[in-house]
């Protein structure tokens, strides 16, 4: 009803002085006589594959009040159906404000005189956000024409529209010196032809809405057939009234005559497309497309493709997109830009990996989405950590101060003891190196006489035999086992340790935001014109991360997945569903996106993907060795006991530093005849 309303209120602000602003000539007056056949055709189009409810239609008026254009729009207007909301419009005013119209037209009905008015009507409704160059167009010539003239016109009105990307068109014009009304119209790929240029034309319906008078009641109306090949008439009775005396009483009948030149509405787009040309852009970009510089092989985008052309009988055709284009800013550059065959309509589909942005949004169209995949950072795995602390690494810091403390203790203890008992003359250092002997399950020079020393020695031993075991266990489960520095895992830690940040230069959108971390890496970040190049670099430094397709690095040729590290999802720098791009509102991609449905239902598309996650395990696999090695008996090295090696050292310096020391002070000693003190017989 709120249709019917802005309808009302439209036409009634449209005063009688600007409808006659125009230098249009009045139509002739017998063309109201093809109102009703106009309204029923338009019924029939409008309608032709479904009913939709609600649906928008624009009727484009000429400026002039005309019998003709006020009763057409009344037909309209009281349609008891309502089916399709109407929106009148005028090519000499400019709609105020569209941005509260959020259908898309389904419906154009546009008058004109000749041909070239329409350019006027194509101009106004580019403008509106209702732009749906998939609706259904009827194009009505308000002038009489020879069939010669009127040959040319529709020639020149139905490539105006497909010069707009416009198929579904039908032409409309009263039958020379008749009421008849036809309806012209082409197909795009009748006859084998491909939707390239308009060759024939032809009549597809033609209707005349007639008085019949009869004589008497009983008399019934006789209407001759027209001779028409493969031609299907209806007849529609309409109202009728009685007039005239009682004598001779007669009746009028509205009728329609109406012939089809066609069994059934035969639709403008077949169910198969003659072999016609699907010309599909493409990066290179495993491991939705695989191939090189200047063919296309395989990849589960390119197998979708090849499905999707077989079942609607189109012969695909790849044109290759080098790496540099594909990774430069996206911009509306036509001419060298990431969509310039899109844009031009060079090209029909576009695959590779790709996701919506601003700027395809506004001049692209797109199918429905059938996979997610992220853009990430890869940086170089954690190398390994150093062997030397494998010694040292089985315990943390407290147990050793802790084992460490106890070796000391008890080494006071044990020179106590022998100190009570006058045993050995041995001094602390001898008595360290007996208590480190027990620590470690050795044996040890001292033999207690008392009963109660034993037994706190016999106690030691049991810790130390506990030690050791514990000590020995871990060590070989440590040496036998690679371990890693802490891996980079995260946008922030990499910029701890002044990492350089590399990628495409279309994903700098994603770091255009307010926080530190976007605004950081914003200002390092450089650019790869081959993003493969780039992956290579995290053989080479252990500073690089590069923002990548998580898909892509799993399946690049360039780089093993092994060989770097990828962020967890919950880092992802975004996220987003891979679609496939098409040339804006073209014809076939309702059909492209039923199929794309269908072959992700049938499981189809996630084994397409699986098969295109080989290609980079198969290549790699190619050499032969290498496998099984994890397996593999390890045999310790140096460097897994280096450790050891670097305390035996330590001790050496520290000997040597003593023995040193003692010389030292053993030859001072004598020299100045220095007494011992308790802390050299204690030490020396």
């Amino acid at each position: 009803m709120w249709r019917l309303l802005i309808l009302f209120t439209t036409l009634c602000s449209v005063s009688v002085e600007a409808l006659r602003e125009d230098l249009f000539l009045e139509p002739p007056e017998n063309l109201v006589t093809i109102v009703s056949c106009v309204k029923h055709l338009c019924d029939k189009y409008y309608k032709s594959e479904r009913a939709i409810k609600g649906s928008l239609g624009l009727i484009y008026l000429k400026p002039d009040s005309s019998l003709f254009q006020i009763q057409l729009l009344k037909s309209f207007h009281e349609d008891p159906r309502h089916e399709m909301g109407i929106m009148p419009k005028n090519s000499r005013r400019l709609h105020p404000d569209a941005s509260h119209v959020t259908d898309r037209a389904k419906n154009y009905f546009l008058m004109v005189r000749e041909a070239s008015e329409l350019a006027s009507h194509i101009s106004m409704f580019r403008r509106l956000p209702t732009l749906n160059p998939l609706a259904q167009v009827v194009i009505l010539f308000t002038s009489e024409m020879t069939p010669e003239v009127f040959g040319v016109e529709v020639r020149k009105a139905l490539q105006k529209l497909f010069d707009y990307w416009f198929l579904n068109v039908n032409v409309m014009v009263q039958r020379y010196n008749t009421s008849v009304l036809e309806v012209w119209s082409w197909f795009p790929y009748e006859n084998g032809r491909c939707a390239e240029e308009i060759i024939d034309i032809r009549m597809i319906d033609e209707c005349e809405y007639a008085e019949v008078e009869e004589e008497t009641e009983e008399e019934e109306v006789e209407l001759v057939e027209p001779e028409v090949e493969q031609s299907n008439e209806t007849y529609v009775n309409s109202s009728s009234s009685n007039e005239g005396d009682s004598l001779h009483p007669k009746k009028t009948a509205w009728m329609f005559r109406e012939t089809h030149f066609f069994s059934e509405y035969e639709p403008k787009l077949p169910k198969y497309f003659n072999d016609c040309p699907l010309k599909v852009s493409t990066p290179i970009w495993e491991p939705f497309v695989v191939g090189n510089e200047t063919a296309v092989e395989k990849g589960f985008e390119v197998l979708m493709i090849e499905a999707i052309a077989a079942r609607l009988k189109l012969a695909p055709i790849y044109k290759v997109i080098e790496t540099e284009r594909a990774t430069a800013r996206i911009t509306v550059d036509k001419d060298v830009g990431f969509y310039a065959d899109l844009i031009r309509r060079n090209s029909d589909i576009m695959i590779g990996g790709l996701y919506e942005n601003p700027i395809s949004r506004k001049l692209l169209s797109t199918t429905i989405p059938y996979y997610q995949d992220d853009m990430t950072w890869c940086v170089p795995p954690a190398r390994l950590a150093p062997k030397w602390p494998n010694v040292f690494i089985i315990f943390n810091i407290w147990i050793w101060m802790l084992a460490i403390g106890i070796i000391f203790v008890c080494a006071g203890i044990i020179a106590g003891f022998n100190t009570f008992e006058q045993g050995y003359p041995e001094n602390y250092t001898w008595m360290l190196v007996q208590s480190l002997a027990l620590s470690l399950g050795l044996s040890a020079t001292y033999w207690p006489q008392r009963l109660s020393i034993r037994l706190f020695l016999l106690v030691y031993m049991f810790y130390g035999m506990h030690w050791d075991v514990a000590h020995h266990s871990f060590l070989i489960t440590v040496m036998t086992r690679p371990r890693f520095e802490k891996q980079i895992s995260t946008a922030e830690a990499a910029i701890e340790k002044a990492f350089k940040f590399l990628g495409p230069e279309n994903s700098l959108v994603f770091f255009d935001k307010p926080d530190t971390v976007s605004k950081h890496i914003a200002s390092v970040y450089k650019t790869c014109p081959n993003v493969d190049d780039c992956l290579a670099r995290i053989n080479a430094d252990q500073t690089v991360a590069v923002a990548v397709s998580r898909a892509h690095s799993q399946n690049s040729k360039t780089i093993g997945e092994a060989e770097m590290f990828c962020f967890a999802r919950t880092h992802n720098i975004q996220t987003y569903p891979v679609e496939m791009m098409v040339k804006k509102d073209f014809h076939i991609l309702a059909k492209i996106n039923d199929l794309i449905r269908r072959i992700s239902e049938s499981g189809l598309l996630g084994k397409w993907q699986v098969e295109s996650n080989k290609i980079r395990i198969d290549t790699d696999s190619g050499g032969g060795g290498g496998g099984g090695h994890g397996d593999a008996q390890i045999v310790l090295t140096v460097a897994h006991i280096e450790g050891a090696f670097f305390l035996v050292g330590i001790g050496l310096g520290i000997s040597a530093i003593a023995f040193v020391g003692e010389l030292v002070y053993f030859g001072l000693k004598q020299k100045y005849n220095w007494e011992d003190s308790v802390f050299s017989r204690m030490i020396c």
